[in-house]
């Protein structure tokens, strides 16, 4: 989409050849002249400053109060030399990358000792032909929950094949490597993750994942499907049928939209109602906010950023919401008896926010957005401090 730049970034854009020219406002119009901004910055950018970058990421993220960030991968930019074998559907977005060394900055930094917000990694896959390679060499070569507290691998998703609804197609193009790539990972034992933004895909996700399970039991596997806007009742049922997670992310909260004849979703009171396993996320941060109040407010006002009420009857009370963005999220990743809350045998994370988010006498919901840390703790070591 369109984005902004400062003076010193319209300028360096205008002397380039060909020149990126901004407005005099700094704007750039459109996506295809922001991803030429994007790929000029990536052209220069050295690994320091990829290790600047993350390190400016995990302090934003600890004055939320966020102490565990889950990394879903990102897609691969055409015609990076490690992954043409691999003939994997490319594209150039925001959230774009070359797989195999987009966390050189982080395992640097992991290195030096120099992290201070926990990272899970799944592993994203995009593979077109029928023996889906790169999701082959993932779960062949990679370990699942390899790592440390501080970085760890967690998963596959949330793609492991490329989308027949990609972009708003309808499934058409569905072929059968989208299963057999799940009978391996299934087979690996892997945690796997599938976006999903539609009914339809819902349906799709759950009945092959249903097909699977009849191969190999996925019961144990902490398997998942996220987003899920417009999941129906029928879909959530055979998701609990099958042991399967349901993460759901307000990023509808961002729409600008105005109230139509059905919410917008995600339809958090059904889904909690069923007794689902069910975790929140905003699907962050190109796509969505970091920002886990924004995400709160929308769970419990169902308000979008607009300030029009677009999930009427799907709100949730705030100590249910904050308990899907905290406690609940363990399971998805395997560490519901490590991370999440704070008790004897947990990480020591803990965080002290500048306000009373519970109550509403104190924070009414037009503040809740304006909640932050005043103090985070991560393994027991002070990582942001406005106290002393």
């Amino acid at each position: 989409g369109p984005s902004a730049v400062n003076t010193l970034a319209r300028n360096y854009f205008a002397s380039l050849s060909p020149s990126i020219v901004a407005s005099a406002t700094g704007q750039l119009n459109g996506s295809g002249q922001s991803i030429q901004a994007l790929d000029a910055l990536r052209n220069i950018q050295t690994l320091d400053d990829q290790k600047q970058g993350s390190l400016d990421a995990m302090a934003y993220s600890a004055m939320l109060g966020v102490t565990t960030n889950v990394d879903m991968g990102g897609f691969i930019i055409p015609g990076l030399p490690d992954v043409q074998d691999f003939d994997s559907f490319e594209f150039d977005t925001s959230a774009s990358w070359d797989p195999f060394t987009a966390y050189d900055a982080y395992l640097a930094l992991h290195q030096e000792g120099k992290i201070t917000t926990r990272l899970r990694i799944f592993f994203l896959s995009m593979d077109q032909l029928p023996t889906n390679p790169l999701t082959t060499q993932r779960v062949m070569n990679a370990f699942d929950h390899f790592g440390d507290d501080m970085m760890r691998v967690s998963g596959i998703g949330e793609f492991v094949t490329a989308w027949p609804f990609l972009f708003g197609q309808n499934g058409s193009s569905i072929t059968p490597n989208y299963q057999n790539a799940l009978e391996l990972v299934a087979s690996r034992g892997w945690p796997f993750q599938q976006h999903s933004l539609s009914s339809a895909e819902d349906t799709f996700i759950l009945q092959t994942y249903q097909a699977v399970n009849a191969i190999t039991s996925i019961a144990d596997l902490h398997w998942s499907i996220a987003h899920v806007p417009q999941i129906t009742d029928a879909n959530i049922a055979l998701a609990n049928s099958l042991g399967v997670g349901i993460a759901v992310h307000g990023f509808e909260y961002l729409s600008g939209a105005q109230a139509g004849p059905t919410p917008a979703g995600p339809p958090y009171q059904t889904i909690l109602n069923s007794g689902a396993i069910m975790g929140a996320g905003s699907d962050s941060a190109q796509i969505s906010t970091l920002n886990p109040w924004d995400m709160l407010y929308y769970m419990t006002t169902g308000i979008n950023v607009a300030g029009n009420l677009v999930n009427s009857g799907q709100t949730i009370s705030r100590a249910q919401a904050l308990r899907l963005y905290t406690a609940a999220n363990g399971w998805f990743i395997k560490e519901e008896n490590k991370l999440g809350s704070i008790e004897v045998g947990k990480l020591g994370d803990l965080v002290v926010l500048n306000q009373d988010f519970l109550d509403p006498t104190k924070v009414p919901d037009a503040y809740i957005r304006q909640t932050h840390s005043v103090l985070t703790i991560v393994g027991g070591r002070i990582i942001h401090n406005e106290l002393f």
